[in-house]
């Protein structure tokens, strides 16, 4: 019997993804603003530095630097874009946020989710033609390296919680 051809990989299409940003540096405070975002981006920007010599010139990878580039529409509704990023600029300090491909699947090997602190800086809160979607465009600063997971987080319950041993002092 002839083994099938294996399943071409699929794209990822942005059509379900997950944004959530915090209005502070914890993951207890993540608000979903995916029904409000049209684009989203988690970019390095790695700095070149050419060395000229007389033998030719070599490049040289500098430092990298992480973005996070989101196009949300404005809305004032409860826990929606305003509340949200009002509350994460004003709070000072970096904000935890997390965005993952497939919002309606769990976090997994083929739905990894990618997290982080990012540097909240001032937006236009209003913005737009008339007629027309009220747009921000944020470009916030990510502090590090963004991490990805491919397990999704522990969810503690009175049924999987466990107690360590006590220590016999042995």
């Amino acid at each position: 019997m002839a083994t099938p051809p294996p399943t071409p990989p699929l794209p990822l299409i942005l059509d379900a993804a997950s944004l959530k940003i915090s209005t502070d540096d914890t993951t207890a405070n993540l608000k979903e603003l995916a029904c409000l975002t049209g684009h989203l981006e988690i970019a390095p920007d790695t700095t070149v530095t050419t060395v000229d010599t007389m033998c030719g010139s070599t490049d040289y990878a500098g430092s990298t630097r992480w973005t996070l580039t989101v196009t949300l529409y404005q809305s004032f509704d409860t826990d929606a874009t305003e509340e949200v990023l009002s509350a994460a600029v004003a709070f000072g300090k970096p904000v935890a946020w997390e965005a993952v491909g497939y919002r309606n699947q769990p976090v997994s090997a083929t739905n990894p989710a990618w997290s982080g602190l990012a540097d909240p800086r001032p937006y236009p809160p209003l913005n737009g033609d008339a007629g027309a979607v009220s747009e921000i465009q944020l470009t916030w600063g990510i502090i590090g390296t963004p991490t990805k997971s491919i397990t999704p987080p522990a969810m503690l319950s009175a049924t999987t919680q466990t107690t360590a041993p006590a220590s016999s002092g042995a």
